[in-house]
């Protein structure tokens, strides 16, 4: 196809030079369908959902770091501070209620 009138903005190329072709993808998404005659076009909309799941979704079901669990009990310990003067002492005596057991 080299030096055709073809208008190579939705051209690709095989990565081995042997071959060229018109890019155009059409596909019924969920909720209407899509057209794409660019893969720039269609990897700046769309990504790979494996790649989406590695990325988002599986560090949020590993177990928490032990940081991130003394930052939780942490955060959870200072939500409601007593303003009386009772229950603030028996709050600030529980000050070690977030430091690893044995240390």
């Amino acid at each position: 196809m080299k030096g055709s009138t073809v208008n190579n903005v939705g051209s690709i190329i095989r990565r081995d030079e042997t071959d060229e072709a018109i890019f155009d993808l059409r596909f019924k998404g969920i909720e209407h369908y899509h057209h794409y005659t660019s893969i720039k076009e269609f990897i700046r909309d769309w990504r790979d959902y494996d790649e989406y799941v590695d990325q988002e979704i599986a560090p949020l079901e590993r177990p928490k770091s032990e940081a991130r669990r003394r930052i939780d009990l942490f955060l959870r310990r200072i939500k409601n501070i007593p303003t009386d003067k009772t229950g603030f002492d028996a709050w600030k005596a529980n000050d070690g209620i977030y430091k690893k057991e044995g240390k």
